[in-house]
This record gives structure tokens, C-alpha cells and sequence, in this order.
């Protein structure tokens, strides 16, 4: 389905994310203007989650705000490629210094650019890619054009995107979790003892970031086997 050169030839990754502060307090403490923002996109968020879940915005803060790049941060970036002997490498940058991490990735992401590589992983068009892409701009970073969109049609976005592969263009089925598709596929999950919903607690209230890390890899590595167990069909 997938030629073995094209997966080759792309660098997988997967970000991992918190919100900025740990408690809606301390953004109250720390930044009213951000707490005030936060505020308002609650009543959207009201509108788009399951109506057994709180709507507090402290609660909503520590659910959702993760998946905000205006309100989160970036705290782990792995990256992986087929060696030659179609083994998975991988390479992570992580820890409490997002300025750090996002410079590092943006050299991975050039150096990947000048190869000819694709990116890809598991709903990076509407996720991965726009979150580390606002976080520098945030940091003052310019992200390399592997990952900027603006100005390139549709089918010239470097994208590989394992959600997209197999939904076989249905929209709505292109939001298919990694667990579902690694299963359905025989491929072994990804997921343990963490899930991405519980990021922003293991590194705020635990101090986990080597756990985030870890879990950040088995999603690469999982993304990647699943790319090969389609390969060349």
C-alpha cells in the first residue's frame, strides 16, 4: 500500500504536552490576562465536551488546557527512523526548558528538510505540527519550512499521517485512536500505565518527565510499526 521507500524516508515524531501552569490558581496568580482568556475558551470547550465532565475552568484547565498551544508548553519531542535494517531509532528531547527542546527539534527538522524526508506520526496535520509550529513562534523560534504550511497547497504538505492512511479519505474516521489502529492491525499498544489525558499530572504533580518520555517513544515506536506492517502490501 505504502512503498518501503517512503517510510524510509520520513521522520516519525510524537509531542507530548502540559499546560503552562500547573493549577488555574497559579494563572490567576501569575498571569489574570491568560486566566481571563482562559475563561472565555471554556465556553467553547462547554460546547464541545461530554456533559458528565466538569466545566470549572480550574478543572477544565487541568483536563484540557494541554491541548491549547496559547495555553500549554511543550515538554517532550521524540523522533524516529528506519535504519537500514528496518530497526526503529529513536531520539528524544524533554525536560523543563521548552525553548531548549523546540530548538533542538527544529535542527532535527532541518536537517530531515535537506534529506528530502516526510514527517509523520498520528494526527500531526492537526495536532503535533500546529502545536510545536505555535510554540515558536510563542519562543521566538522560527520553525523550519518542513513544518510551516501557510503558502503550500494541500498535496505539497510533507505529511505522512498514519490517521489519514487509514481512513482512506473518510473524515470522520481519520481521528482514529493509535490503540484502535495498532490493534485492529496486531500490532502491540502503546499504551500502559500512561495515557496522554494524564501528561499534565505525571509532570506537574509527579516530576515524571523520564515516564513522559518513555510513553512518548512507545508512540513513535507503535506509529512506526504500524507504518510497516502496511508497507509494500
Amino acid at each position: 500500500m505504502i512503498s518501503r521507500q517512503i517510510t524510509e524516508n520520513t521522520l516519525y515524531f510524537d509531542v507530548e504536552t502540559a499546560g503552562q501552569y500547573p493549577t488555574f490558581d497559579k494563572v490567576l496568580e501569575e498571569d489574570p490576562k491568560l486566566a481571563e482568556l482562559w475563561i472565555k475558551r471554556c465556553k467553547w470547550l462547554e460546547k464541545n465536551i461530554d456533559t458528565e465532565e466538569s466545566k470549572n475552568p480550574a478543572d477544565l484547565w487541568k483536563n484540557r488546557a494541554s491541548l491549547h498551544p496559547e495555553f500549554g508548553r511543550v515538554i517532550c519531542i521524540s523522533f524516529g527512523v528506519f535504519t537500514s535494517t528496518r530497526e526503529e531509532k529513536i531520539t528524544s528531547f524533554y525536560g523543563d526548558d521548552e525553548m531548549d527542546i523546540l530548538n533542538k527539534a527544529n535542527k532535527i527538522f532541518e536537517n530531515s528538510r535537506k534529506k528530502g524526508f516526510k514527517i509523520g506520526g498520528l494526527n500531526i496535520k492537526n495536532f503535533d505540527v500546529p502545536y510545536i509550529g505555535k510554540r515558536m513562534l510563542i519562543n521566538s523560534i522560527t520553525p523550519d519550512p518542513l513544518i510551516q504550511a501557510w503558502n503550500k497547497k494541500p498535496w505539497e504538505l510533507p505529511y505522512l499521517d498514519l490517521g489519514e492512511t487509514f481512513s482512506f479519505g473518510s473524515w470522520g474516521q481519520s481521528f482514529s485512536s493509535l490503540d484502535l489502529i495498532s490493534h485492529v492491525l496486531g500490532v502491540p499498544s502503546s499504551k500502559d500505565n500512561l495515557e496522554g489525558s494524564k501528561v499534565h499530572e505525571y509532570y506537574w504533580e509527579r516530576e515524571a518527565v523520564e515516564e513522559i518520555k518513555d510513553y512518548c517513544e512507545k508512540d513513535v515506536i507503535c506509529t512506526m510499526k504500524c507504518f510497516d506492517r502496511i508497507t509494500d502490501l
